[in-house]
């Protein structure tokens, strides 16, 4: 039986990605662990490689990559509560590690993996009744009323679900979790322009050039997101569900969110001119857009989100399902080597 399985996408951080991890594999070797270092060719490959090592015994499960194979790996696990999961960030933002603390530069990494604490942290789980369809490369503006900007900045408007836009509740058919931040509506778009990549930018900038451009068709959906904090109900520019406070690299869509205190931190964002996305867009660097009249931010231990058409969801940066989808916080329902103490 092994000691543990380190499983890396050896395109990420630019192709740097499998020599940290052949790195990575010579210190835990060296230290007298016994092991085995897999390397993903196609999607799928990094949950089927964490449920086939959990399956023969393997208990420690090492992710090198950035949240998408972090993303793939919890997925294989996440249902294991004695697994613990070891970091390697090796990505475009590497938001989960940031909020654990780990470190980038891959020596230091390497040293958490040997030395570092297991700790306690949330994990977001996701319930669908509809398996990912074309929307899912594609996503669809929401619109059956014409509704502009303007008077969506300046308040409610008069657009309510009715007999004619029927909403299920989700009946937990699908089931996948999360890590860092689900979203809905713009940023989801944005998240699915920005994993295409761009040969200009990379890391933060390639998450910020897809939000510039996403600017250019987006129509806002009509949406019903339901919490412990009641009910929102409207046009929605975009919601962000945080376990993590940032996405995207760096942007702090919920400053104050904590990993581990069993909460989600929700952003709502209620249709702006595109002039004020871009504002807002810049002060997500330090949070500064939580001010801003037209966003609220929430806690919640679960969130219900409808449409009145299908809407994909996107977390840790992969599409998660479409809605209607109900999500919820496990409370420290992840084990992972950290710097910091418990």
């Amino acid at each position: 039986m092994n000691d543990f399985i380190l499983i890396a996408n050896p395109i990420s951080g630019k192709g740097n990605a499998k020599n940290v991890a052949e790195q990575g594999y010579a210190a835990l070797t060296e230290s007298g662990q016994q092991g085995q270092l897999v390397l993903t060719s196609v999607s799928g490959d990094a949950k089927r490689f964490a449920q086939e090592a959990i399956a023969d015994g393997t208990r420690y499960v090492i992710a090198c990559g950035g949240d998408g194979t972090l993303h793939e790996v919890v997925n294989g696990i996440a249902t294991i509560p004695d697994v613990t999961l070891g970091v390697l960030p090796c990505g475009r933002g590497n938001d989960f590690a940031a909020a654990v603390g780990i470190p980038l530069k891959p020596e230091a990494a390497i040293a958490t993996l040997l030395s570092g604490t297991p700790i306690r942290v949330d994990l977001g789980c996701c319930y669908s009744n509809r398996q990912l369809s074309a929307i899912s490369n594609q996503q669809k503006p929401l619109s059956t009323e014409s509704v502009t900007r303007n008077e969506m900045e300046g308040g409610s408007t008069e657009r309510h679900f009715n007999a004619q836009t029927p909403l299920t509740e989700p009946q937990g058919i699908i089931k996948k979790y999360f890590i860092t931040i689900a979203t809905c509506g713009y940023d989801t778009e944005v998240s699915r322009r920005a994993a295409k990549g761009t040969p200009l930018f990379a890391g933060t900038a390639s998450y910020a050039y897809a939000a510039v451009e996403t600017l250019f068709y987006y129509e806002p959906p009509f949406v019903r997101l339901e919490g412990d904090f009641g009910t929102h109900e409207g046009p929605l520019l975009l919601a962000a569900t945080g376990i993590t406070s940032r996405y995207g690299g760096g942007f702090q869509i919920v400053p104050n969110a904590r990993i581990n205190d069993g909460l989600f931190d929700v952003c709502i964002i209620r249709p702006v001119s595109s002039l004020t996305v871009l504002r807002l867009l810049v002060t997500l660097f330090w949070g500064g857009h939580v001010s801003h009249p037209a966003v609220s931010i929430h806690q919640t231990r679960t969130l219900k989100i409808e449409t009145d058409t299908p809407m994909l969801l996107y977390a840790d940066g992969e599409p998660m399902c479409e809605t209607p989808v109900t999500i919820e916080i496990i409370k420290h329902g992840l084990m992972v080597k950290s710097p910091q103490h418990s």
